[in-house]
């Protein structure tokens, strides 16, 4: 079940958030403080309008308040003893049925609606199969062992894959202007990262095609000296 929740930054409700905080911060300096740049006011039409909700973007204070808020969901989930991941506002729900995941979104629908008033982007949302279903860059495949139906695997998806490849053109482009050793050193740190990211991913074959791809990139840095 993947959920997209509708302009989350914008549609943050001032008076839960300000409860959420207080439950663990009692200083009523830091809760003003904090009450008075989410008020921070907006140009609209050329006037300055006071916030009513969603939180200003931009500040390192933003990601944190919206995570406090999405905290709440957390535990909704797992109380529930649902599967599901969530980066930011980005969240999607795993069951084993098309069913269960009809009747899972709905509950968790309701539950944003009437608990945290936040809305849902309906034009997004919707259940996936795992084919079809890409997030945070990972992709699903099936497994193709047999007596194992209906079970799949996790692997980079396409879009990042040629993402690390742009990056390693880039690299080792000989309009780049650095010398041989910074090349080496960007792609050292650029493909130990992407390894680091998608450690949990089947990359055996991606590892492999990878490895002939920088050979050849490199023979051209060298030849083009």
């Amino acid at each position: 079940m993947d959920i997209d929740l509708k302009s989350f930054f914008d549609e943050v409700d001032h008076c839960i958030l300000l409860q959420l905080l207080y439950r663990k911060v009692k200083c009523r300096l830091t809760l003003r403080l904090i009450r008075k740049w989410m008020r921070a006011p907006i140009e609209i039409n050329g006037k300055l309008v006071k916030r009513r909700k969603g939180v200003p973007q931009g500040s390192p204070l933003s990601p944190l308040l919206s995570n406090i808020m999405l905290n709440e969901l957390d535990k909704e989930m797992e109380h529930r003893g649902l599967r599901y991941v969530r980066y930011a506002d980005d969240f999607s729900i795993y069951t084993k049925s098309e069913s269960i995941a009809r009747k899972t979104g709905n509950s968790i629908y309701l539950f944003l609606k009437n608990k945290l008033k936040l809305p849902i982007n309906r034009e997004k949302s919707g259940i996936r199969k795992p084919v079809n279903f890409t997030i945070l860059g990972y992709s699903f495949v099936p497994t193709y062992v047999k007596g194992e139906k209906g079970k799949y695997q996790l692997v980079v998806s396409g879009k990042s894959w040629e993402s690390i490849k742009e990056k390693v053109k880039t690299i080792t482009r000989k309009t780049t202007p650095m010398t041989f050793d910074e090349r080496i050193q960007k792609l050292k740190e650029t493909t130990q990262g992407w390894l680091n990211y998608f450690r949990m991913a089947s990359i055996y074959g991606k590892l492999k095609e990878l490895d002939g791809w920088l050979r050849n990139r490199l023979r051209y840095c060298i030849w083009s000296r």
